[in-house]
């Protein structure tokens, strides 16, 4: 396979604690190691609109070999040839092989 990029996803977040009195703790979440991957753009344009200005439409196929057993996240964090992508959440995870699985965001 061929390797473009890095993704780092959010583990750790399902922990809710509460303090003595009874009042939620703020998690911080944590990330994982980065791992080699193939980012490949579905999308990227300038044509979003808001109330009040536009934004940038973007969305990406990650494919990853070697997955880590349970991968189960809601964000991940993509990086392609050096440059940082940004933080997306997770729309869909697939196994398209045995040792391999496609994560759309």
């Amino acid at each position: 396979m061929r390797v473009n990029g890095t993704i780092t996803y959010r583990t750790g977040v399902d922990e809710r604690q509460f303090d003595d009195n009874g009042q939620p703790i703020i998690v911080e979440p944590t990330w994982s190691d980065p791992l080699r991957c193939f980012i490949r753009t579905n999308l990227h344009d300038h044509r979003g609109t808001s109330v009040g200005g536009t934004f940038t439409r973007e969305a990406y196929e990650v494919f990853l070999e070697r997955v880590p057993d349970g991968l189960s996240t809601d964000r991940v964090r993509l990086v392609r040839d050096g440059k940082s992508l940004g933080e997306f959440a997770v729309q869909d995870i697939q196994n398209v092989s045995l040792d391999r699985i496609r994560i759309i965001v």
